[in-house]
């Protein structure tokens, strides 16, 4: 099956994978304290913002049980959040199933072969530019492909392409008040 870009109009659910698709997907450690630092681009900042603001329900699935994911998810009001998993699939579903929405109109953002699983059941799928070689080959294939590296504007890239299909700008809809 195709990408359908029909999708992008109801599309009711989006869970991001969080290293290489909201960071860059590099990790630095302190040395002095062992904390570590991610970097989040504002411009994905932005991006998730508009989403919200759509009433998309969003959610982070991450691999890596960092607290900076949970960090990250409050100040975002983000809905859903998994870390330190393997299953990102059953992670999906369990968000679908949480907030009653077929996995037909969900979107699993992802950038590496760890992320496939969860791609193959989503409506929709989405990666950054800059994602692994095989992840990259099947969302060309069924999916968006942002012209943005991961942390670098792939996740507003892709909430822009939401806001065209559904004959909005950004401009209007960043004057919404996003939904409780």
């Amino acid at each position: 099956m195709a990408f359908d870009p029909e999708l992008l109009k109801t599309l009711q659910a989006v869970a991001f994978d969080v290293d290489g698709v909201l960071t860059d997907g590099t990790l630095t450690w302190s040395t002095a304290s062992n904390d570590e630092i991610k970097t989040f681009s504002f411009t994905d900042i932005m991006g998730i913002s508009l989403l919200r603001r759509l009433g998309i329900k969003m959610a982070l699935v991450s691999g890596e049980p960092s607290p900076l994911v949970d960090r990250y998810a409050a100040k975002m009001h983000l809905h859903h959040v998994v870390k330190g998993t393997r299953d990102k699939a059953t992670a999906l579903r369990g968000f679908a199933e949480l907030f009653s929405v077929p996995l037909a109109q969900t979107c699993f953002f992802g950038d590496d072969v760890n992320d496939l699983p969860a791609m193959r059941i989503a409506g929709l799928c989405a990666c950054p530019a800059d994602a692994a070689e095989d992840v990259h080959t099947f969302v060309a294939e069924y999916g968006f492909v942002s012209a943005h590296p991961g942390g670098k504007g792939a996740v507003r890239s892709f909430a822009d392409l939401v806001l065209r299909a559904r004959g909005l700008d950004a401009g209007e809809v960043f004057g919404r008040r996003p939904p409780e």
